[in-house]
C-alpha cells in the first residue's frame, strides 16, 4: 500500500520528494529532426526505449540525464515561454453584491476562477492524485514504469494509452495548442516528458498541483477546481465534501462524456467516482468505510443554468464595469479573462424587500386593473450608490416583457414631475405661498386645439396655496406655473438634476410636460429626487463599489468600498474615487419641496389622511403620478438617507385600469420604504462614511416662516384677514447656476427692489399672494363696457369688474375708496377672465386691473361706509329652483335703518322687493333667498336697496342679471 502524499495536507514532505537541481543534470538527449521516415523514427524510439529500459535500472538520474540534451534546451525554451501565459489564463469575473455574495459570473471562453492549494478541499487534492498520479509526490515529473508500457504498447500495436502524469497533463494543457496536444507522435510525447522534468526542476509539488487544479477542464465550460465546484454542487472547492470531490476528480478524464447534469451518463459517472474512491483506499488516503460511506451519499446538483441573480441590476453593473475599463487602463477583453472580482453596491435583503413587495402588489392587482408589471430602484442619496433595482417583477417572463429593465426605460411620469416644475419656479420667485388659482382654464396654442387641463377630481378649488397645488397635485395650478416660467425652464433645470432622457428643445414639448407629457426613467428621477433629499446637491448613480484583481489588487474603489475584502490591496496602479457631489439647487428650496412632500396635513383633501403616502415615525417626502388612460403609476419618495422609486404598469404601454399611482405604486412604495427602516442590517447599508444622516428635516439658514392669510377669507371688502399657518419664506434671493454652474445669488429682476410709485394705483404686497391696494366700488354694468372686447382664448367674456384702483393723485377726491385686500393673479389675460368669474361667483376679492378714470368715479357711490354687492349669483348665471344671494350690505352706525332684495324681469316689469327686508347689516353673507321656480323664463335683474335714516333709498347696488329658465 502506497503511504500518504508527502503534502502539508498530511505529513512533511521526504527527503527524497525533490530531485536534484538542474546544475546537476546535464543535458544529453540528441535533437531530433523534424521529419524523418518512418522507419527512421522507428529506430529513433526503439532507441529512445532502451535508453528508458536502462534509465529503469539505473535510477531515475539516468533518465534526467538523457532526456535534458540540446534536445531538451529547447523544448525547456518552449516551457519557459508558456509558464508567464499560465499565470495570464483567462479567469471569470464574479459580480458580488455588497456583501460579498455571488450575483453572476461574466464567462467568455469558460468559468474559472485561480484559488490557492490552501483554498481547496483535501479529500479533492488526495482523490486527483489517487487516480491521476499516485506516485506525484515521489515522481520526477514522469512515471517512467508507465512510460516504457505504453512504449511497449505502441511498437506492439498494443495501445492502452494512461501513462501521463499530474506534471504531464499540465505542460500538455499550458505549453501545446490543441492540435499538437492532440497529435499522437514520437516527437510530442518527447517534448511532454522533457518539459515535465524541467518543470520538476523550477516549481515545488505544490505549486505544481495547484496550477493543474486551476488548469484543468471538467466539463461544462468550468476550467479549474474552484468553477467545477461552483457549477456543479454551488459551492467553494475548500467546501467538498468526499462524495463531491471523488466525482469531480473523475471527470477530467472525459468531461465531455462524464457529465453530471446529463442523466444518460450519470451511471458513468457515478461508476467513475467509484474508481477514484477505490484507488483512494488504495493508495491509504481514506478507509474503506469511508468509501462506502461517500459513495452512498445522496449527491445534491447545482441548477445547471447559469445563475444570474438580481438580472437586471447585475446586467446594469456590467455595463458600468464595461465603461469603466478605459478609465482604468484595461481592455474591454479583460473583462471576460481577466478574473475581476466586482462588489456591487446591491444590498440583497433591500433587493429581496423590493421584489418579494413589488410581485406580491401585482399578483393582488393584476386581474382587476391589467397591471402586469412593476420596477422599483433604490439609492443612497448622498453617495449616489444602487442599493436595489427590480427591472420586472420577473426576469424570465416574455409575456410582460420581463427581460426589460423598466428602471432603465423612459416612461411618461405624470404628476411626479411637479416638484421639479415648482422648485424651477422658486427660483424665478415663487414661494411655498404663493397663490396659484385653479379654475377653468382654456390656452390657445397656435396651430392647435385649445388646451384645456383638469384636475383628476374634475373639479376646481379656487386659489390655493402652491404648498397645497403641489401636496394635491393638482394639475391646473401646475400648468399655469409651467406657463409663467416656461418650458425650457423646467427642461434645464430636469437636465442639472441628471434627467437625460428629456430633449432640450422646448419646442418638441407643451405646457403638458408639468403633467408628465415628456418620458423620464424610473432611475433618473430617482436621482433627481435625491438631489432634494442631498440638500441641493447631485451625485451620479453608481453600481460598483469595488474592483479586485485575480493578484488580489485594489483596480477601483468607490467610497471606500474595498474596506474589508479579503486580501485586497492598494497598489501604485489603484483608483480610489470618492463620491463627487455638485451644488445644482438653493438648498433652501430643496428643504422646502421636502417639507411639502412630507407634509400629510396638507394632501390629505385630496389622498387622505391615511393613505399609503404616510409612513407614521419616519420623516418621508413622497409624490405619486397617474398619466392618461392609467398607462403609468408612479411614486418617488425619500428620506434623507434613502430614495425609493416605484413604476406601476405594461411594458407594452398598454393602458391599465382604474388605478392610480396613490393605489397602485405607492402600497409598493410604503412597505419597501417601512421595510428598510425595520430592517437593522439594511439601515447599515444606508450609512455613509460610517453613519446615517440625522432624519429630521432642519431648515437650513436663509428661511424664515410669515403666517399667511387664509384665502377664504379674502373677501368682498374685507380690509384683515383671519391668519392661517406658517408658510416657509427665503430671506434673500435663491442661488441659482452662473454661466460656470456655481449657485449665485439671482440677479432676476423680480428679486431686485423697487421704488413705490409716486403716480397711479399703489399696490402694497402684504404677504405671497395677499396684497392691499385702494379700490373702488364700481357699477358693473357701467364697467362692462371697458371690457367688453375682452375675451379669453375660447371666445368667453371678461366679467364685468366690481372695483377700479384709485390712483394716488385723486385718493383724496374719491370719498368712499378705502385700502382693502385682494387676492393677486397671474399677468395672463385669459387666465384672469376665469379667476375673477369664480371669484365673484364666490364673493373672494380678486385684485382688479381697471385704473378707475372720471367717468368710473361718477358713475360709484357717494357715500362713504355704505357698500352693497352681489356676489352670487354671478354676473350673467343661469338659475333653477331657489338659490342663496349672497354678497356684502353694509353701513356705518346711523346711516341706515335696513336692507331688502329687489328683483325686475319678464314677471315683474318693475322693481319688486323679494325676500325679507334685515335690520341687520352682513358682510359676505347671505342676503335673501330667490326662488325661480314658477317664474317667466327670461333675464332678470337683482339688485340690494339701503333704506336711510329717512325711509328713502339710501344707497342701491349695481343690477346683477340672471337667466331664469322656468325650472
Amino acid at each position: 500500500m502506497r503511504p500518504n502524499p508527502p503534502s502539508r495536507y498530511n505529513d512533511t514532505p521526504s527527503a527524497n520528494s525533490r530531485v536534484p537541481p538542474p546544475a546537476q543534470m546535464p543535458y544529453m538527449l540528441q535533437r531530433l529532426p523534424r521529419r524523418r521516415p518512418w522507419h527512421l523514427w522507428l529506430l529513433g524510439c526503439a532507441v529512445l526505449l532502451g535508453s528508458l529500459m536502462i534509465s529503469t535500472l539505473c535510477g531515475g538520474i539516468v533518465v534526467v540525464n538523457a532526456i535534458l540534451s540540446d534536445f531538451g534546451e529547447q523544448v525547456v525554451g518552449k516551457l519557459e515561454a508558456a509558464l508567464p501565459k499560465q499565470a495570464q489564463l483567462f479567469q471569470t469575473a464574479r459580480i458580488l453584491d455588497r456583501h460579498g455574495n455571488e450575483l453572476y459570473q461574466l464567462i467568455g471562453e469558460g468559468r474559472r476562477t485561480k484559488v490557492r492549494l490552501s483554498e481547496i478541499s483535501p479529500y479533492l487534492i488526495k482523490a486527483t492524485i489517487a487516480v491521476e498520479d499516485a506516485s506525484f509526490y515521489e515522481n520526477i515529473g514522469i512515471d517512467v514504469s508507465a512510460i516504457l508500457r505504453a512504449g511497449l504498447g505502441y511498437f506492439s500495436g498494443n495501445e492502452s494509452g494512461g501513462g501521463s502524469t499530474i506534471t504531464q497533463q499540465l505542460v500538455r494543457n499550458i505549453a501545446f495548442d490543441y492540435q499538437y496536444r492532440t497529435e499522437r507522435s514520437a516527437r510530442r510525447k518527447l517534448e511532454e516528458i522533457a518539459m515535465a522534468v524541467a518543470l520538476t526542476q523550477r516549481k515545488s509539488k505544490d505549486e505544481i498541483l495547484e496550477m493543474y487544479l486551476n488548469t484543468i477542464y471538467y466539463g461544462n465550460v468550468a476550467y479549474g477546481i474552484e468553477a467545477a465546484a461552483q457549477t456543479y454542487f454551488g459551492k467553494r472547492a475548500a467546501e467538498l465534501s468526499l462524495a463531491e470531490a471523488a466525482l469531480l476528480a473523475g471527470l477530467p478524464q472525459a468531461p465531455a462524456a462524464l457529465n453530471p447534469f446529463d442523466s444518460r451518463a450519470l451511471d458513468a459517472v457515478l461508476a467513475r467516482r467509484r474508481v477514484v474512491l477505490d484507488l483512494m483506499v488504495k493508495n491509504g488516503m481514506i478507509t474503506s468505510a469511508e468509501a462506502e460511506a461517500a459513495a452512498a451519499q445522496p449527491l445534491i446538483f447545482a441548477d445547471p443554468n447559469v445563475r444570474l441573480n438580481a438580472p437586471h441590476f447585475t446586467l446594469y453593473a456590467e455595463q458600468e464595469v464595461r465603461n469603466l475599463l478605459p478609465a482604468l487602463n484595461l481592455p474591454e477583453t479583460y473583462l471576460t479573462f481577466g478574473g475581476l472580482t466586482i462588489y456591487t453596491t446591491l444590498d440583497p435583503r433591500l433587493q429581496a424587500l423590493a421584489e418579494r413587495v413589488a410581485a406580491t402588489q401585482i399578483a393582488q392587482i393584476k386581474a382587476q386593473h391589467n397591471a402586469n408589471n412593476a420596477a422599483v430602484v433604490v439609492l443612497k442619496p448622498a453617495t449616489g450608490e444602487i442599493l436595489a433595482m427590480v427591472g420586472s417583477v420577473d426576469y424570465r417572463d416574455d409575456s410582460i416583457d420581463g427581460r426589460v429593465n423598466v428602471t432603465l426605460a423612459p416612461r411618461q411620469p405624470g404628476s411626479a414631475i411637479k416638484p421639479l416644475t415648482y422648485a424651477a419656479a422658486m427660483e424665478r420667485g415663487f414661494s411655498a405661498g404663493s397663490v396659484l388659482w385653479d379654475v377653468e382654464t382654456h390656452i390657445g396654442v397656435p396651430g392647435s386645439r385649445l388646451y384645456s387641463p383638469v384636475n383628476y377630481d374634475r373639479t376646481f378649488h379656487g386659489p390655493v396655496r402652491l404648498r397645497d397645488a403641489l401636496a394635491n397635485s393638482y394639475n391646473i395650478p401646475a400648468v399655469l406655473t409651467l406657463r409663467q416660467i416656461g418650458v425650457d425652464a423646467l427642461l434645464s433645470f430636469s437636465a442639472r438634476l441628471g434627467i437625460r432622457s428629456l430633449e432640450p428643445d422646448p419646442s418638441r414639448y407643451g405646457l403638458s410636460l408639468t403633467l408628465g407629457g415628456g418620458e423620464v426613467t424610473p432611475l433618473e428621477l430617482a436621482r433627481a429626487y435625491a438631489v432634494f433629499a442631498n440638500d441641493g446637491k447631485l451625485t451620479p448613480t453608481t453600481s460598483i463599489l469595488c474592483i479586485v484583481n485575480s493578484e488580489d489588487e485594489i483596480v477601483y474603489e468607490y467610497e471606500g468600498g474595498c474596506a474589508g475584502r479579503a486580501r485586497a490591496a492598494v497598489s501604485e496602479r489603484s483608483i480610489l474615487n470618492a463620491a463627487s457631489s455638485k451644488a445644482v439647487l438653493d438648498p433652501r428650496i430643496a428643504f422646502v419641496i421636502s417639507d411639502i412632500l412630507a407634509d400629510n396635513a396638507a394632501r390629505t383633501p385630496s389622498m387622505g389622511a391615511r393613505s399609503p403616502l404616510r409612513t407614521d415615525g419616519i420623516v418621508s417626502s413622497v409624490k405619486t403620478g397617474t398619466t392618461d388612460n392609467f398607462r403609468d403609476n408612479w411614486t418617488v419618495g425619500y428620506t434623507r438617507n434613502v430614495v425609493v422609486a416605484v413604476w406601476v404598469g405594461n411594458s407594452d404601454n398598454t393602458p391599465m385600469r382604474n388605478i392610480t399611482g396613490l393605489t397602485g405604486a405607492a402600497p409598493i412604495w410604503n412597505q419597501v420604504i417601512t421595510g428598510i427602516y425595520a430592517d437593522p442590517s439594511i439601515l447599515e447599508s444606508l450609512k455613509a462614511r460610517g453613519r446615517l444622516r440625522p432624519e429630521a428635516l432642519t431648515a437650513p439658514a436663509g428661511l424664515i416662516q410669515e403666517r399667511l392669510c387664509l384665502l377664504s377669507s379674502v373677501t368682498d371688502l374685507a380690509v384683515d384677514c383671519q391668519r392661517g399657518r406658517a408658510e416657509w419664506k427665503l430671506d434673500s434671493p435663491p442661488l441659482v447656476p452662473n454661466a460656470s454652474g456655481q449657485l449665485v445669488p439671482s440677479t432676476d429682476w423680480r428679486f431686485v427692489p423697487t421704488p413705490l410709485p409716486a403716480n397711479g394705483p399703489l399696490i402694497e404686497r402684504i404677504e405671497s399672494g395677499v396684497v392691499r391696494a385702494l379700490a373702488q366700488p364700481v357699477d358693473p354694468n357701467f364697467a362692462a363696457a371697458y371690457v367688453a372686447n375682452v375675451r379669453s382664448a375660447r371666445g368667453d367674456p371678461m366679467p364685468p369688474p366690481r372695483y377700479c384702483l384709485v390712483p394716488q393723485e385723486v385718493r383724496a377726491q374719491v370719498l368712499g375708496a378705502q385700502p382693502l385686500l385682494f387676492i393677486d393673479i397671474s399677468p395672463f389675460e385669459d387666465e384672469y377672465i376665469y379667476a375673477s368669474a369664480y371669484a365673484y361667483a364666490r364673493g373672494l376679492a380678486i385684485l382688479p386691473r381697471l385704473v378707475c378714470d372720471q367717468q368710473l368715479l361718477a358713475a360709484a357711490p357717494a357715500i362713504s361706509g355704505v357698500t352693497a354687492i352681489i356676489s352670487s349669483p354671478s354676473y350673467g348665471a343661469t338659475v333653477t329652483g331657489t338659490v342663496y344671494v349672497t354678497g356684502t350690505a353694509a353701513w356705518a352706525p346711523g346711516q341706515a335703518l335696513y336692507f331688502k332684495m329687489e328683483l325686475q324681469g319678464p314677471q315683474f316689469p318693475e322693481w319688486t322687493t323679494f325676500s325679507e327686508v334685515s335690520y341687520t347689516p352682513v358682510i359676505n353673507g347671505v342676503l335673501g333667498n330667490f326662488g325661480a321656480t314658477g317664474l317667466i323664463p327670461g333675464t332678470y335683474q337683482l339688485r340690494i336697496v339701503i333704506v336711510g335714516m329717512d325711509a328713502n333709498y339710501l344707497h342701491i347696488s349695481p343690477p346683477t342679471p340672471v337667466i331664469v329658465t322656468g325650472q
